[in-house]
């Protein structure tokens, strides 16, 4: 099963194939002025890397969100309209869910907790936090559970900090610019935070698990942009 997966929450434009979950052909490039000029051209290239056709495609992936509100609408409406084109299902998944899974591998191993931290701009960030359990992917906490501060909404790192749960933890993603340097500040049970950005290929793979699952959202789901109120 061919599937496209496109990644577009952040300033990176990120497009990946992948034969179920394993990788064909992969465009990545920093992008901050948005991705609505080099969609087009980056889907020519991963597929004429591949030797693959559109109309193999079996389904595509793109961001839920939260994200960079121009860029996120940018590629969503993208896949959507190729999915409608081609009449092939389009399953959104979370940065928050990419993030997690690519920190929880790169992260020192013991760790209780992670907080995926995405730029949610003016200085501020939108956070989730999971639960390591060592070999299965990390557990997101609900807001209910967890607080307002890591439902997803945007708010300050500062806040994010002093609401850190008790044990070990681990900080990922792109919004861990606005949390200052030097970092940690002397508390020895935060890792060194890690500047990462959702993986296209990673989302493909998660893509994919949940067609195989039947819990994948298709078609037209809600954008999370972050400055509303967001699901968890």
């Amino acid at each position: 099963m061919i599937h496209l997966s496109v990644e577009t929450s952040t300033e990176w434009v990120d497009l990946a194939l992948l034969r179920e979950s394993t990788l064909l052909s992969r465009f990545s490039v920093f992008r901050p002025g948005g991705a609505s000029e080099i969609l087009v051209p980056a889907l020519e290239t991963v597929l004429v890397s591949a030797g693959i056709s559109r109309d193999a495609l079996a389904f595509l992936s793109s961001s839920r969100g939260p994200g960079t509100y121009t860029s996120i609408r940018v590629g969503h409406l993208f896949v959507r309209g190729m999915a409608f084109a081609l009449n092939i299902p389009h399953v959104t998944v979370s940065p928050f869910d990419v993030l997690a899974r690519q920190g929880a591998s790169l992260l020192p191993a013991g760790l209780d907790h992670l907080v995926v931290l995405l730029d949610a701009k003016r200085g501020e960030v939108n956070a989730a936090l999971y639960r390591l359990s060592g070999a299965v992917d990390p557990v997101r906490i609900p807001s209910s559970a967890s607080g307002e501060i890591f439902s997803g909404r945007a708010t300050s790192p500062r806040r994010v900090l002093e609401h850190l749960p008790p044990g070990s933890v681990g900080l990922v993603g792109p919004g861990i610019i606005h949390l200052g340097t030097p970092f940690p500040p002397g508390d020895t049970r935060i890792a060194p935070p890690l500047l990462i950005y959702p993986s296209a290929s990673v989302m493909g793979s998660m893509a994919f698990a949940a067609r195989l699952s039947g819990e994948d959202r298709d078609l037209s789901p809600d954008l999370l942009y972050g400055r509303d109120s967001v699901s968890s």
